[in-house]
């Protein structure tokens, strides 16, 4: 049921699950725990059209970031609505604490998490049988090259319908138990002791009111959960469960990608037949390579992924964006030509700069007589000096600070992204089937090569998880220390990023999640 204002006795049932943010963590989470029974209440800040945040509630001071700018969305189904739907694992290595990188090490295992992959695919609509990479190859008729220096290929997933509020509609709508409230804020909460007794909303006319609920999960993404989290420890300090803990906003991360190398290529045939777009009953696949866990330990770098990005014309860069409209606009209700035009220049906003993202990492088959080149996507180490803050002299009107990002990149990206791509290099040589010219600048260790990296838009850390509050905001369960009742999901409690897409294993934790809550 889609509400846009919520009554006295809608403000007062003490039953509820509150989930903060209908974006793509929001929406699965509440989806989820709706099919198990429960009565589930969403507050989402924008509406059901593509919106964006107010360039006057947010700042970046560091290195460049896109993402906060356009890599995220103010409307029902949240960054669900500019992505493709790409889902990638983490691996193991990105949780036992590798020696050579600080503050690696999770308080969960990689076995805790990999017990909730099957049925988080299966809740994602992708079956068993289009789980393992293997099978899939030997389905399309992929020989796997079997790279002898550690590299290995593998296969990444992509969703029929990226956009969660697409997807749901339907559950969203026709649902008894499920509730969403749009355009509204959440600015506080009411505390009693360590529970959250309810939290306090501003409507678009203004006005407070309190929400009561039983349990709370923060889903707003991870500046505004940030944001959130730091307004109401500067506000309600002598109260707040977690106004003292140090760690929130810290340690910030966002994959580094972009192109590391032009590829010249030998065995055509073999080479297109390995790295092409695989679709099979309808679903996508993307080859791409990366360091098995024994070689990343051997180098002690960090870890990152390779993927092949063609040369596309015009025509195809149309599909793209005929792919976003549908996704960001056509697929939503359109009530009216006013509405039609209010998304279409809401998704202005996105498109040139989404646009471009596609043509330079572009990930559809293109003929073999295409250029192609190797783009690679790294891990940062978790610096406490990268971090996300807030303002206090900068107030929008609904009373909420400016969000100010101060980016940082270290010293070890440059050197792992170099062994990685001379590895690449090594391994097509030895197959027979290409070789790399690398970029001069990062062949010769110049720094300033990181420049032309950019992030993608995989905003981690903030609200990571620890072991005690000493080292994170949230425990193993993702819960905020101090508290008994509230609970982050998304990718701002990750300790590390690794070299996969965030929203897979941010889902994973989701349902493993309800999992607990429910039990």
């Amino acid at each position: 049921m889609i509400l846009k204002e919520i009554n006295h006795s809608e403000t007062a049932n003490p039953d509820c699950i509150v989930v903060i943010g209908g974006g793509t963590a929001g929406l699965y989470a509440a989806r989820e725990l709706v099919r198990k029974g429960k009565e589930v209440l969403v507050i989402e800040s924008g509406s059901e059209a593509l919106g964006n945040f107010a360039p006057e509630t947010y700042d970046s001071v560091g290195k460049t970031h896109e993402g906060i700018r356009i890599g995220r969305s103010r409307s029902l189904g949240g960054t669900s609505n500019l992505w493709g739907g790409q889902l990638v694992e983490f691996q193991p290595i990105d949780f036992i604490g590798r020696e050579w990188l600080s503050d690696s090490k999770w308080p969960v295992t990689y076995e805790e998490v990999a017990a909730y992959h099957r049925q988080t695919y299966e809740n994602l609509g992708i079956g068993p049988e289009f789980q393992d990479d293997s099978a899939v190859l030997k389905q399309a008729g992929v020989s796997d090259p079997k790279f002898n220096n550690g590299l290995e290929l593998f296969l990444t997933r992509w969703l029929k319908i990226p956009s969660m509020a697409v997807a749901y509609a339907e559950e969203i709508r026709s649902s008894e138990r499920l509730k969403v409230l749009l355009e509204h804020s959440v600015t506080g909460f009411e505390f009693e002791g360590g529970t959250i007794s309810g939290v306090r909303i501003v409507g678009p006319k203004g006005g407070q009111q309190i929400l009561r609920g039983r349990t709370f999960i923060l889903a707003c993404g991870t500046f505004e959960i940030t944001r959130l989290l730091l307004h109401v420890a500067s506000s309600d300090c002598g109260m707040c469960p977690w106004g003292n803990n140090r760690n929130i906003g810290r340690y910030f991360q966002d994959h580094l990608i972009g192109r590391v190398a032009s590829v010249e290529i030998h065995d055509r045939k073999r080479f297109f037949n390995t790295f092409s777009t695989i679709v099979r009953a309808g679903q996508k696949f993307q080859p791409k390579l990366r360091l098995q866990d024994a070689a990343l330990r051997s180098e002690r770098i960090l870890n990152l992924y390779g993927m092949m990005a063609f040369e596309s014309s015009v025509s195809e860069n149309l599909v793209y964006l005929k792919q976003f409209l549908k996704a960001a606009i056509f697929s939503r209700r359109i009530d009216g030509v006013g509405d039609l035009f209010r998304n279409l220049l809401a998704c202005w906003k996105h498109l040139l700069p989404l646009m471009w993202k596609y043509v330079v990492a572009n990930r559809v088959f293109v003929p073999s007589t295409s250029k192609v080149s190797l783009h690679i996507q790294s891990e940062q180490p978790a610096m406490p000096e990268s971090r996300i803050s807030i303002d206090l002299q900068v107030m929008d009107h609904l009373g909420m600070p400016k969000v100010i990002l101060d980016w940082r990149t270290g010293s070890e990206e440059l050197p792992s992204i170099l062994d990685f791509a001379r590895r690449v290099d090594g391994a097509f040589r030895e197959s027979g089937m290409a070789e790399l010219r690398i970029e001069e600048g990062l062949e010769n260790g110049d720094e300033a090569f990181l420049d032309t990296l950019r992030d993608n838009y995989h905003q981690v850390g903030g609200a990571r998880m620890g072991f005690s509050e000493e080292d994170g905001v949230v425990d193993r369960d993702l819960k905020v220390f101090g508290t008994d009742n509230l609970y982050v999901v998304g990718a701002s409690t990750f300790r590390t990023s690794g070299n996969a897409n965030t929203t897979f294993t941010a889902l994973t934790f989701v349902t493993r999640l309800v999992d607990q809550i429910v039990s």
